[in-house]
């Protein structure tokens, strides 16, 4: 038996041992998690409309859906989501196809490490909304600067969670695979990369979050379109349903590529997340 058959042989058995109980605690957590949604909406929309009614400063579930259509009725949305999510999807793949690399060089070379973790440390320590002000002095108010911004938001938790993947790789698997004669290349991509992958897309799942708020802070040391800017510039005028649409369609937006990224870690490594359901006690053996 080779190292390939070794490892594929791996993956079929963990498929195979884990899948079947996936499907029910999976469920079952989908359901109690869109209850908990819809109770929430429910009491905000009666405690507004029982205390409230009208107000400056918050609005109810029902005076937002209005707003929403009335927003995309008038076109007025679709620059502002345009905008964001160019900014949000520029700065965010640049994140993913320099963080990666970094962190695993960091990981593999000690020379690469002791040049590179003291200035990943200090930016990691700085917050990014002090940043902002100087790409914007440097580089201006378009797309560049704020794709930049939200590269800077991102990037460093994708280096840290691939660098602490790729050293976290088990040695015995390592050995095993040795054992069976595989290469240094088949070691890499049979059994460091795939035992590295949760690290590593738990860090781009992190770094959604932080891709979204440096969109936000972005917009609001210089724009003239953006969810970001649409927030700011409704807030200033005190119309708080326009202001929650905007920062219902910045959460959509974290939301959806949050989603994506946990299925395609459902689909490379679905053994680490039915593993994971396992120790919480979503399923049962």
């Amino acid at each position: 038996m080779t190292a390939t058959e070794v490892t594929a042989a791996g993956k079929r058995a963990a498929r195979e041992e884990f899948a079947p109980e996936a499907r029910p605690g999976r469920v079952r957590s989908q359901v109690l998690g869109a209850l908990s949604l819809a109770a929430g909406l429910v009491a905000w929309q009666l405690a507004y409309d029982l205390f409230i009614q009208r107000s400056l400063f918050i609005s109810s579930p029902t005076k937002i859906v209005a707003t929403f259509w009335r927003l995309l009725k008038e076109g007025e949305l679709y620059p502002h989501i345009w905008a964001s999510g160019a900014e949000f999807a520029y700065g965010y793949v640049l994140s993913v196809v320099v963080g990666i690399p970094l962190g695993f060089f960091m990981a593999t070379n000690r020379k690469i490490n002791h040049y590179l973790d003291p200035w990943v440390a200090a930016l990691y320590a700085t917050p990014r909304i002090a940043l902002a002000p100087l790409v914007v002095i440097w580089f201006g108010i378009g797309l560049f600067s704020k794709s930049l911004i939200v590269f800077l938001g991102a990037v460093f938790y994708i280096i840290l969670n691939t660098y602490t993947g790729i050293r976290g790789v088990r040695e015995n698997l390592i050995e095993v695979v040795k054992a069976f004669g595989g290469s240094r290349i088949q070691v890499f991509f049979k059994v460091m990369v795939p035992d590295a992958i949760p690290a590593i897309i738990t860090g781009m799942r992190l770094a959604v979050g932080r891709g979204i708020i440096g969109v936000v802070v972005a917009e609001w040391f210089g724009a003239t379109a953006g969810l970001g800017y649409m927030v700011y510039y409704y807030s200033q005028v005190f119309q708080p349903s326009e202001v929650l649409v905007g920062i219902g369609l910045l959460t959509a937006i974290g939301y959806v590529s949050f989603y994506l990224l946990e299925r395609l870690q459902q689909w490379i490594s679905p053994w680490y997340q039915i593993q994971i359901e396992r120790e919480l006690g979503g399923t049962h053996e």
